[in-house]
């Protein structure tokens, strides 16, 4: 197994609408690379957009049960919903508020390409709702109360930066910065491509 390439904000495969896989396009090689990055990075979940690949294929887990979904969508969904910090490993470093249905029921393909159907609540069910955003080029800052956008205290953010405000216009002059000096095109934006 190898741990892929997480691609930031910014980056425009992050913000287009992934392609459905087909049977013979499922790779138990890329498969085993995304558990392996999610694990790797210390997430619970990771879609392929995020490796830069713009196909529908989310993995994750609930640190108990590990769930590999080809072309998955949300069939179904609580009224009640409940906003909590969220986080994403395209946007390293920092959290905001998002509020999320409470449970959802997801359907797709697995990993033998055999129907799935799962019925998620609690983290497990944000974690669906932001893995299959990602598949339709959205993230989670799209949905997040930018009131409470803030850097982490994760060690991997500069401590100076933590007393600086987290803006969206802060944010991506940031990653342009730090993840994108050479990029030629970026998409900050929900939906531009």
């Amino acid at each position: 197994m190898a741990v892929l390439k997480v691609i930031k904000y910014g980056h425009p495969t992050l913000r287009k609408v992934a392609a459905p896989y087909t049977q013979d396009e499922v790779d138990e090689k890329f498969i085993d690379d995304m558990l392996d990055t999610m694990y790797t990075e210390d997430g619970v979940g990771l879609a392929a957009p995020q490796v830069n690949v713009s196909k529908r294929l989310i993995v994750c887990s609930d640190r108990e049960n590990e769930f590999v979904i080809f072309n998955p969508k949300i069939i179904a969904h609580s009224e009640s919903v409940k906003a909590d910090l969220e986080g994403c490993l395209s946007l390293p470093g920092l959290h905001a508020n998002v509020e999320r249905y409470d449970k959802v029921i997801v359907t797709g393909v697995d990993a033998s390409w055999q129907n799935i159907e799962v019925t998620a609540t609690g983290l497990l069910a944000v974690v669906f709702q932001h893995e299959i955003d990602h598949l339709n080029g959205t993230l989670y800052i799209d949905r997040a109360d930018l009131t409470t956008l803030a850097w982490t205290d994760a060690v991997t953010v500069d401590p100076a930066r933590r007393e600086q405000p987290a803006t969206v216009e802060i944010v991506q002059q940031i990653f342009r910065q730090q993840y994108h000096t050479n990029a030629d095109v970026l998409v900050f934006e929900k939906n531009l491509i």
